[in-house]
């Protein structure tokens, strides 16, 4: 198996162990997995007032979209890993569709219909980036980013899980919850973004992801329907933001290159360290011209 799908042999200074690497090709099917079994459980108990929905895929949806960085290096068995994790979300997304269809609700139809269209066309951009171009990852993803993920989701669900588990609300698969956890992510290599589109997406993307929360919140509290639906619309704004930033960390023109920042950083590093040894020097003769003026007086007093 290991030599089917042929892992990246290359290991991260900053930790990039087998478990790791194995570990970022298995969560996204099981992210698409419990998204498969929250639409199809929604299906079944639509019509319940049931204490669970969507509540696994929303803790494990924040790893299909890592899955860019998929550590698979055989272009064929990732073009494969690519297409049947689309097609595993997309059969959830049918899932979604064929519920509001049965409902009669013909806005969560369209937003489900482009929620579908958004994987297709993030699909696409992925099979072109990584394997048609080969371009590399600069959001590079390592262990302790999963364990601040999974820190960071703990606060998270202590303030949502009580919707989550309520009879008096419907709660179904939302991104929000990764989208906060991915933001913060992307804020990290912000010292190397290039030009004004990759940082100015960062910042709506961080507007949106605060505005779909927000509403719905307010839907929470408030139960006005038109808030349900203002925080769907956002948050699939969000979505497309968020998959835009993934597609542009691939072009080396929106993004400074590793090793070019390292030398920048690095002769940074040397002309503050010369600067403070100048600083120190200078300091020193002055020191010493002052000695030297102190004993001239010294001399002179006792003559």
């Amino acid at each position: 198996m290991v030599s089917i799908l042929r892992l990246s042999e290359r290991r991260s200074h900053e930790g990039r162990d087998n478990f790791f690497l194995w570990s970022m090709v298995i969560l996204p099917f099981l992210a698409a997995g419990a998204y498969i079994f929250d639409a199809f459980y929604y299906f079944t108990h639509r019509s319940d007032h049931n204490a669970y929905e969507g509540l696994i895929s929303t803790i494990l949806i924040v790893f299909t979209y890592l899955r860019y960085c998929s550590p698979i290096e055989c272009r064929l068995s990732l073009c494969i890993y690519y297409v049947f994790l689309c097609l595993l979300s997309e059969i959830g997304t049918i899932g979604y569709i064929i519920t509001f269809i049965f409902k009669k609700d013909p806005f969560f139809i369209i937003v489900y219909c482009l929620w579908g269209f958004i994987e297709l066309i993030m699909t696409i951009m992925l099979i072109y980036c990584r394997i048609i171009m080969r371009y590399p990852i600069n959001f590079i993803v390592e262990n302790k980013h999963l364990f601040h993920f999974m820190s960071r989701l703990e606060i998270i669900l202590a303030i949502f899980l009580p919707f989550f588990i309520s009879t008096n609300y419907t709660t179904l698969t939302t991104d929000s919850i990764a989208f906060f956890l991915l933001f913060d992510f992307f804020s990290e290599s912000y010292t190397r973004f290039q030009g004004i589109w990759i940082k100015s997406i960062l910042y709506v993307f961080v507007a949106t992801v605060t505005a779909s929360v927000a509403t719905e919140w307010l839907y929470f509290v408030q139960k006005e329907h038109y808030f349900e639906q203002i925080s769907a619309v956002t948050e699939l704004i969000s979505a497309v933001l968020c998959n835009l930033l993934i597609i542009l960390q691939f072009f080396p023109y929106h993004f400074t290159p590793m090793n070019i920042f390292k030398i920048a950083r690095e002769g940074f590093v040397f002309q503050r360290c010369s600067n403070l040894t100048t600083v120190e020097k200078n300091e020193n003769e002055s020191i010493n011209v002052e000695t030297i003026e102190k004993n001239d007086v010294v001399i002179d007093s006792i003559c």
